[in-house]
């Protein structure tokens, strides 16, 4: 996700990486140091963050839950997202949709970022 600033969300993400789930997280390498962003307490809490390495946004805003579902759309996990912005989120377990979502996800995984405290 291209930032996140909502304790909630961080709170959420934390409570089920502390429940064994397993958690990659990709970031954009600026928004990262943003007041208020959660990334680097994501990253010491130990789920594992990967950043950008390239002077252009990484913008993309979509989860793969459990390998079975997308979340996408415009919304920024900030708090202002959540309070005070016109935002959408679409959720979908369509398949082919999710296949195309983890393959684009896998490839920026190996191809386009690094870890974040590299």
């Amino acid at each position: 996700v291209f930032t996140i600033s909502d304790d909630e969300i961080s709170n959420a993400i934390m409570d089920r990486y502390k429940m064994g789930t397993k958690i990659r997280l990709i970031t954009d390498n600026d928004k990262c140091y943003d007041a208020g962003s959660d990334i680097f307490k994501l990253d010491k809490a130990g789920i594992h963050c990967r950043v950008d390495d390239t002077e252009h946004h990484m913008h993309h805003k979509f989860a793969i839950a459990d390998g079975g579902a997308v979340l996408t759309g415009s919304y920024n996990w900030t708090r202002s997202a959540a309070k005070y912005n016109e935002e959408n989120l679409l959720i979908t377990r369509e398949a082919s949709v999710v296949k195309e979502y983890q393959k684009e996800f896998d490839r920026m995984w190996k191809e386009e970022m690094v870890d974040l405290n590299a």
